[in-house]
């Protein structure tokens, strides 16, 4: 037997050994492509139920009936553009995300804008978030929300920034009970209670620690007649 026919013959099985290999691996490819097609596109693992979460001001039933196209859609194509070509309108919503839950589910978790303050214009109150976005207007002042008093400013001023940002600093539950927030300068905003005592804020730095304060002192004089709060200075407050 020659070599040369010795070298021909493994390299005739070599070449068909790949050649079987090649088959094999292009089969399960296309197995695996027509497995996760039939998987994506089949009608069980379409959108069957859509879950909207995370909403307290915006009617979740309006947002499940503004998503209600995507029922029957596939279920792992659906994107964030999707979802969000249908929330833009919502001037409420500030951020949302996306959750699949196989075979059928959608949860859309929303994130609302926070409503801060309210703004006098001619028509009445814009209320705001700390953004400046207009959430909506109304025609009283908000029993439950501060006026932002600015001076005659606008939105893209410090007063406003240094007024909204300490509003925000506010625990949702004391804010309700401020009735205005005065910026008469970026380092003297002061607060109006509702209960007619007012607060010297300073300047919106260290907003956190002095809406910490404020409450505690609140609280802890809730049976005294304050009619004057100082937490300008944090670690040294003043009560009168």
């Amino acid at each position: 037997m020659s070599v040369l026919g010795d070298d021909a013959r493994r390299f005739t099985w070599r070449a068909r050994r790949r050649r079987r290999i090649l088959i094999g691996v292009a089969a399960a490819v296309a197995a695996l492509v027509a497995f996760v097609a039939v998987a994506v596109y089949s009608p069980i693992m379409s959108v069957r139920e859509i879950v909207v979460a995370g909403t307290q001001r915006v009617d979740a039933t309006q947002v499940d009936e503004s998503l209600a196209d995507l029922h029957g859609q596939p279920l792992a194509l659906v994107t964030n553009d999707d979802v969000e070509s249908r929330l833009q309108s919502y001037v409420m919503v500030q951020s949302y995300s996306i959750r699949v839950e196989p075979p059928s589910r959608l949860v859309v978790t929303i994130v609302e804008r926070s409503p801060i303050g309210a703004v006098a214009v001619p028509s009445g109150y814009d209320v705001m978030d700390a953004a400046g976005v207009v959430l909506w207007t109304q025609s009283e002042p908000a029993g439950d929300i501060p006026t932002l008093e600015l001076g005659g400013e606008g939105v893209d001023s410090e007063a406003f920034a240094s007024a909204a940002g300490v509003s925000l600093a506010l625990p949702v539950d004391f804010r309700a009970g401020v009735a205005a927030v005065t910026a008469k300068s970026i380092d003297d905003v002061r607060l109006t209670m509702r209960s007619g005592a007012e607060v010297v804020w300073g300047s919106a730095e260290e907003s956190d620690r002095k809406a910490e304060v404020l409450a505690a002192l609140v609280t802890a004089t809730a049976d005294q007649s304050i009619s004057s709060y100082d937490v300008s200075s944090p670690e040294t407050p003043v009560t009168r």
